[in-house]
C-alpha cells in the first residue's frame, strides 16, 4: 500500500461551518483585510485545514455583503452578482477533491469578497452626497502635490 500523495489530504477534511451572517460584523476594512490575507497564501506552504478555515470564513463574509449590497435595488446587474454569489457559495469543492481544487476555490471567494467590498464602498460613498472621505481631502490641503 502506497502513502497518500501530499495534494490529497491523508483524512477527509472537516466540514467547517458557515458562520452566520449575524456571527459577524459588517466591517469592510475587516472584510478587505480577509480576502487579501487569503490571496496571499500560497499552495505549497498552506494545508487543506487552513483552506477550508479561510472558505469557511470567506462563505460567511459574502454571505452578509451579499446580503446588504444585492438585495437592495433589483437591477440586471445585481440579478447577476446576486447569481454568481449564489453559485460560487453552492459550488464548493467536496473532501476528495485535490487540494488544488479548494485552493482555487478559495481565491475565487476572495475576489467575489473584494468585488462585494467594492460595490458596497461605492454605494456607501454615494449615500454620503457632499462628503469627501477623509483620505482625499487630507491628500489634496498636505503634501508638495505629487503624492508625498
Amino acid at each position: 500500500m502506497t502513502d497518500p500523495t501530499p495534494t490529497r489530504p491523508s483524512e477527509p477534511a472537516a466540514k467547517a461551518d458557515i458562520p452566520r451572517t449575524a456571527d459577524l460584523p459588517l466591517d469592510v476594512e475587516a472584510a478587505a483585510q480577509a480576502a487579501d490575507d487569503a490571496l496571499r497564501l500560497r499552495l505549497g506552504t498552506t494545508t487543506r485545514r487552513e483552506i477550508d478555515t479561510w472558505t469557511a470564513e470567506l462563505r460567511g463574509r459574502i454571505s452578509l455583503f451579499a446580503e446588504e449590497v444585492l438585495d437592495l435595488p433589483q437591477t440586471t446587474a445585481t440579478r447577476t452578482a446576486r447569481w454568481d454569489v449564489d453559485h460560487l457559495l453552492a459550488s464548493a469543492p467536496k473532501d476528495d477533491v485535490l487540494v488544488f481544487s479548494s485552493y482555487q476555490h478559495l481565491c475565487d471567494l476572495a475576489r467575489m469578497l473584494r468585488r462585494l467590498v467594492a460595490e458596497h464602498q461605492a454605494r456607501t460613498e454615494t449615500a454620503l452626497v457632499g462628503s469627501a472621505p477623509e483620505h482625499l481631502t487630507m491628500s489634496a490641503t498636505s503634501g508638495n502635490g505629487n503624492g508625498t
